[in-house]
């Protein structure tokens, strides 16, 4: 089970930087398209190009936390790799390390605010938020990890979460402490005199807000949910009292999720009522009219068909993300070596310069930095310096960047059947 948060860097990108790289801490050090010792400098430059990106943020920090004792930090490590390829799409350069220093393992991300690829900031907002959620939650399911379950209140934290597992959570007590209230009270005012009868203090504005004895801050009702706003408590005062009328629920054969068949043999649900006997099968015929029909849209006959396509279309995906992940590391070394390349040409001039005092002492040293950085990096990966092997660099960066979506769209045209198979799974 990961937990994923995100918020923006605006000032103290190298200081976030040094804290998630710190030896002691962390496990593993993976970086795309950046050098780790110079990643705050190489980020600068990258949002110093990209003049039409606006904006304060400067970098990102994500940390996906994992349940204790479920993962080992080699697979918590390689997830965060696979979220990053997933939700950043090779387009920012990052810095991944897996921590090992508290009871849970946990990954620290920093990514630059702009992409070096197509000069656009990144778009920080709830859509992205679970968008990141959910791919984390798809990936620890795929290792095997269990998942927090998806629910109403998206802003519930995963302590929240936990706790309200526990039955002990504070925003759990109000809900039921208002639901208690609500249903002995005729008018609002009752309400709120119900409230303060069970401890609680109310504060009147904009928003009613509560607070328990012990509770150091105010909760707004409406942060409990859509049925906890107080026009909403005033509306359920007014019709607890009214029945609710059941509209019968329409069953479509080709919309309907299949659900797993009833056992009717020995079950002891069918033998003492003959109800649940008479529903059992009639959900058993449905479930195997939706599964012929979903059979023949997958052009299937037999139950062997359906078996070895099942097999194909697994070993096709398997190999397609084996050539995605090929290309794309290819991808990061050669963009990495091409940005190494270009910071080597923009510094050079103020390493071997006589006079260094064009720059202010603080550029200087960032400038030797980085200059000292990219020579090292060019020096391992074989690097002749030359206008030829530059302009190659860029043509080899295009072509994998092209593969890379071919391969893509591959990937998802074949994801369609297969979450069709794994419906069928389930009968």
């Amino acid at each position: 089970m990961a937990v994923t948060k995100i918020w923006s860097i605006k000032k103290t990108l190298d200081k976030a930087i040094k804290y998630i790289l710190d030896p002691i801490k962390a496990k593993y050090v993976y970086s795309y398209a950046c050098a780790p010792e110079t990643a705050d400098l190489e980020f600068e430059l990258t949002l110093d190009k990209n003049s039409r990106s606006g904006g304060i943020n400067k970098a990102y920090h994500i940390i996906q936390s994992f349940k204790p004792e479920e993962t080992s930090p080699e697979q918590a490590h390689e997830i965060g790799k696979q979220l990053l390829e997933q939700h950043l799409q090779g387009k920012y350069e990052y810095i991944l390390t897996t921590h090992i220093d508290k009871e849970h393992i946990h990954n620290h991300v920093i990514f630059c605010a702009s992409s070096f690829e197509d000069h656009r900031k990144y778009n920080d907002c709830t859509k992205t938020y679970y968008q990141l959620r959910e791919a984390s939650d798809t990936l620890c399911a795929e290792h095997g990890l269990s998942v927090i379950p998806l629910n109403q209140n998206k802003g519930k934290s995963h302590y929240e979460w936990q706790m309200e597992q526990q039955g002990i959570s504070w925003k759990t007590q109000l809900r039921t402490a208002i639901d208690t209230s609500i249903k002995s009270s005729k008018t609002f005012e009752d309400f709120t005199s119900k409230m303060q009868v069970q401890g609680y203090e109310i504060k009147f504005g904009k928003h009613i807000a509560f607070r328990a004895e012990k509770q150091k801050r105010f909760t707004r009702a409406m942060q409990l949910g859509e049925n906890y706003t107080e026009e909403n408590i005033k509306l359920r005062i007014a019709q607890k009292d009214k029945l609710p009328i059941k509209k019968a629920k329409k069953i479509s054969l080709k919309n309907e999720p299949l659900s797993v068949m009833v056992a009717l043999e020995n079950n002891k649900k069918v033998i003492e009522s003959k109800g649940y006997e008479h529903w059992a099968k009639l959900h058993n015929l449905k479930q195997s009219a939706k599964t012929v029909n979903l059979l023949k849209e997958l052009g299937i006959s037999s139950l062997e068909e359906w078996a070895q396509k099942k097999i194909n279309n697994q070993e096709m995906m398997k190999a397609n993300m084996a050539e995605i992940k090929v290309a794309e590391k290819e991808l990061a070394n050669k963009q990495f070596v091409l940005k190494q390349l270009i910071i080597y040409e923009d510094t050079k001039g103020i390493y071997h310069s006589a006079d260094k005092q064009v720059l202010n002492p603080k550029e200087q040293q960032s400038a030797i930095q980085l200059y000292k950085t990219a020579v090292k990096a060019l020096k391992q990966a074989n690097m002749k310096l030359s206008r030829q092997v530059k302009d190659e660099l860029y043509r080899q960066v295009q072509f994998l960047e092209n593969k890379r979506q071919e391969l893509y769209k591959k990937y998802k045209s074949a994801r369609k059947p297969k979450n069709k198979i794994e419906l069928l799974n389930r009968i």
